[in-house]
């Protein structure tokens, strides 16, 4: 009998051991007794299981691949939590372990695959902060394996059109080592997406880039005009904002912040305030002048208050307070704020709403 349960054993350890020879095992805390499931994904989220496994009490499990997989993107999911896996060549075994609950914060270890524990170290010093956007623009362009490269492009920039020469490159490195992967003709699909969105967009903006900026000659808080023009030689943000916009108030701590990080290099804001009144919102008044102006010294106080309140150290705040009405918005075809111009040293428009991009944009000009 004792030789027959060793043989047993015998046998389930060398069938264990093909199963992880090519295939997916691992321990994850938390996920004791539960189905962790193996897939494929796609670039458009699709998904594709490939097998599953029922985890021990122990959190172990194994998922065999026999013939193995493909490279491409993967991943562990246990109920709504998943593991990603980068796999750029037929792997071997590949081992996860880790706890369930800190996986968003890449806690966790994966052997087997080069690529995988690559995009982990990289997202895990983005989390901790030892790695900034711009480092990770970098590494992406100049560091990162072909696959990585791409996850992390979506992972940090979700297509965002302010980043499409940054999507441009990695495409091209996963076309020139991966040229008839699935992946590569979804990612490029997608490239072009974004190309024909960035050419709509400057297609309905009123200014485009490389044109010289529009002249800009507003009162500022105290009645004195100041141009836009007379910061020429300076890498200059124009942004059109007002105290009453809830998203441009979120966008202005990045503002200051940019602007106390490089003002000394040579860039400065230009801001132009919607605030006031235009005759749409005067016309609730019917016609009384007291009231209007009453309004209209309140709507001046909010812009000084918010000024205040956020810190916009720079010098340059204007307006004409008639809001939607505004000269300087009508000039630039703004129709919806947050709005912002960058403007290089020779005075030229540089980009066009430089939200998510905006440190980027700022020191290539500098």
């Amino acid at each position: 009998m004792f030789k027959q349960f060793l043989l047993l054993g015998l046998l389930s350890m060398a069938l264990f051991s093909c199963q992880t020879e090519s295939g997916v095992s691992g321990t994850l805390t938390g996920a004791e007794n539960m189905t962790i499931y193996f897939d494929k994904m796609g670039k458009d989220n699709t998904t594709q299981s490939l097998g599953q496994s029922m985890a021990d009490a122990t959190g172990s499990f194994a998922i065999p691949m026999p013939e193995g997989v493909s490279p491409g993107m993967y991943r562990v999911r246990v109920g709504a939590r998943s593991i990603e896996l980068i796999l750029d060549k037929k792997p071997g075994a590949i081992k996860v372990s880790g706890d369930i609950n800190e996986i968003t914060s890449f806690k966790h270890s994966v052997t087997g695959s080069a690529t995988t524990t690559e995009y982990i170290n990289q997202m895990r010093l983005f989390n901790t902060k030892e790695q900034d956007l711009n480092a990770m623009t970098d590494f992406i362009k100049t560091g990162a394996s072909p696959l990585v490269a791409a996850k992390l492009a979506e992972k940090l920039f979700k297509g965002r059109s302010a980043y499409l020469e940054l999507y441009k490159e990695v495409n091209d490195k996963l076309v020139k080592a991966y040229p008839e992967m699935d992946y590569t003709k979804q990612f490029g699909g997608q490239v072009s997406a974004m190309e024909s969105n960035q050419k709509r967009q400057q297609a309905g903006s009123k200014v485009q880039v490389g044109q010289e900026a529009p002249e800009i000659d507003l009162p500022n808080l105290n009645g004195k005009n100041m141009k836009l023009s007379d910061l020429k030689g300076k890498v200059v943000l124009l942004d059109f904002w007002a105290s009453w916009c809830g998203p441009c108030r979120k966008a202005n701590p990045h503002v200051v912040e940019m602007y106390h990080k490089y003002k000394d290099d040579g860039f400065t804001v230009y801001s132009v305030s919607l605030d006031g009144l235009d005759n749409r919102t005067k016309a609730r008044y019917n016609g009384d002048e007291s009231q209007i102006k009453m309004q209209m010294d309140r709507s001046k106080e909010r812009w000084k208050q918010a000024i205040v309140k956020d810190k916009l150290d720079w010098d340059f705040h204007v307006s004409d307070l008639k809001k939607w009405e505004s000269i300087a918005a009508a000039t630039y075809g703004v129709r919806s704020i947050p709005k912002t111009f960058l403007i290089g040293k020779d005075g030229r428009i540089a980009a066009l709403n430089p939200r998510y991009d905006l440190e980027a944009q700022i020191q290539k000009l500098i």
